[in-house]
């Protein structure tokens, strides 16, 4: 059961796991595991949560007439939006992790180290399983507040009233569970690259500090673009 073992050790000894697999990356499994439970997590919260709320949202708009509003709710209460959601899933969030193995793998070549492709793609894949902890919160969460709108980022602190802002859709991607798939991220790469930790770290974050600024700003010129 030695993968049972790594998948568990990931959130508590993650240098040893990485470790114990630098000359055999062990990357299948996890990644079956994150993958089967994101798609569990959408099968629940996707007909029940979210789709129910966008209906939602959709009635109480004054500009799309009642007939078509009906006719949305409709095709949006069919298995259409579930079998998408689930596809999505089961195609981008492996496509996702092997993007961001790739870069990195780029990354760290550039900054002189020895990468290799596989173990980078092992290093995302374990981070993933982050994920699982923060969803076993936030799903209870949603059923209680009935809204998909539930986060334990550092937008919490802000007031309701400035949710479009920059500085709240810069802070929201600021999530507990986010740095923390970051810094076993971050881990991985230093055991499999032979970089220095503080090195990784560094690279890791600010790759990520850089994207997340990004999008905040992009955010914005979207909200603006259709107003």
């Amino acid at each position: 059961m030695k993968w049972l073992n790594d998948i568990l050790g990931i959130y508590y000894q993650p240098d040893k796991v990485f470790e114990g697999m630098k000359d055999q990356p062990r990357w299948l499994i996890p990644l079956i595991v994150s993958v089967v439970f994101t798609l569990m997590v959408t099968a629940i919260i996707l007909p029940t949560i979210i789709m129910p709320e966008q209906a939602a949202k959709i009635a109480g708009n004054p500009d799309i007439p009642a007939e078509q509003v009906e006719a949305i709710q409709a095709r949006m209460s069919g298995p259409i939006p579930l079998i998408a959601g689930l596809a999505s899933n089961l195609i981008l969030m492996p496509a996702g992790l092997l993007l961001i193995g790739l870069i990195f793998w780029w990354i760290f070549s550039m900054l002189g180290h020895k990468a290799d492709f596989k173990q980078m793609f092992t290093a995302a894949v374990y981070s993933s399983l982050i994920g699982i902890p923060g969803a076993i919160l936030k799903v209870p969460l949603m059923f209680l507040k009935e809204t998909a709108k539930v986060s334990t980022s550092l937008g919490l602190m802000l007031p309701a009233e400035m949710e479009e802002g920059f500085l709240v859709r810069l802070l929201n991607h600021i999530d507990f569970f986010t740095l923390w798939m970051l810094v076993v991220m971050a881990i991985g790469f230093s055991v499999f690259s032979g970089a220095p930790r503080k090195k990784s770290y560094w690279t890791v974050f600010g790759c990520w500090a850089a994207f997340i600024l990004i999008l905040s700003a992009v955010g914005g010129l979207f909200k603006v673009g259709v107003q």
